[in-house]
């Protein structure tokens, strides 16, 4: 059988999906088998702490506050956990487009989620983003980042359904961003995502990752 070039890069493009999706990533830090859930064009470890997630293109997870608008598409790299815990990494999102952001996640089902975004805003600057969805989404715009990387770290609670968000300039000094809980939480994984609502893709590093338990 033959099959015409742009063809054969579909059925490539395919193919390569299809290994991220079916990968189990380990890392050094965190005690359990991270797994893919949607595709992304580039997924792997760099460094015993260290990975690289690719959002393709008009890619998002977000239920508009009335309910009326719902995307759930976006490449998220996760693990299961049904204990109290600290997640922390370094951010470092290649942000070119309107929303495009780097992600740490909180996710129970497609209706009780929290996002932890470095995000590009509206006027095009780096900003500390939370979004809490409980059925529908609260989304709120916190501080300006001058540059492009930010240390990120949740505290949290699966048992307990509450969560803590804090920020740091320089993974010394950290600054409590929100605190809040999710009404649904009898399933929780927690992670790393990317996104590109608007533009074309999203290069996301996430470094320096610790996890407690």
């Amino acid at each position: 059988m033959k099959f015409s070039c742009p063809l054969l890069l579909i059925l490539l493009s395919v193919f390569s999906f299809s290994s991220v999706l079916a990968q189990e990533i380990k890392l050094n830090d965190i005690p359990y088998p991270l797994n893919m859930t949607n595709p992304s064009p580039d997924c792997r470890v760099t460094s015993h702490n260290s990975i690289v997630l690719k959002a393709p293109s008009h890619t998002d997870l977000f239920i508009s506050p009335d309910g009326k608008f719902e995307i759930n598409n976006s490449p998220r790299l996760m693990f299961r956990l049904d204990s109290s815990f600290v997640l922390t990494s370094k951010v470092n999102p290649d942000l070119k487009s309107k929303w495009d952001a780097g992600v740490l996640l909180v996710y129970n089902d497609a209706k009780h989620f929290v996002k932890y975004c470095f995000e590009r805003d509206l006027d095009g600057r780096a900003r500390v983003v939370s979004v809490v969805c409980n059925e529908t989404a609260d989304d709120c715009n916190s501080m300006i980042i001058d540059g492009n990387e930010v240390f990120y770290r949740i505290v949290g609670s699966a048992k307990g359904s509450t969560f803590e968000f804090h920020y740091s300039s320089d993974g010394k000094s950290w600054f409590p961003i929100r605190t809040f809980r999710l009404h649904k939480a009898d399933n929780i994984s927690i992670g790393f995502s990317a996104q590109s609502p608007t533009g074309k893709e999203c290069n996301v590093e996430f470094s320096g990752i610790e996890f407690k338990q």
